[in-house]
């Protein structure tokens, strides 16, 4: 079966924010509890592409968010 450009895109995502939450990112001590189940759900959803609920689909795009915003800020 082939997979589309988006389904692989959208798989791609959530492995990215499962590694994301796995190694990279700093969580209050209140969210660091959470994280590694939070990064083992989001890579075993990974495989259902974009048939994903729009709730998950925002959660991976927002912790990318800031990983993929390559802005450099005001610079002098």
């Amino acid at each position: 079966m082939k997979k589309t450009k988006q389904y692989q895109k959208v798989t791609n995502d959530f492995k990215q924010a499962a590694g994301l939450l796995r190694h990279d990112l700093v969580w209050s001590d209140d969210f660091d509890s959470i994280r590694f189940a939070l990064a083992d759900f989001i890579e075993a959803q990974a495989s259902s592409g974009a048939a994903n609920s729009k709730a998950l689909l925002k959660v991976v795009d927002g912790l990318l968010a800031t990983e993929n915003d390559l802005s450099i800020g005001d610079q002098k």
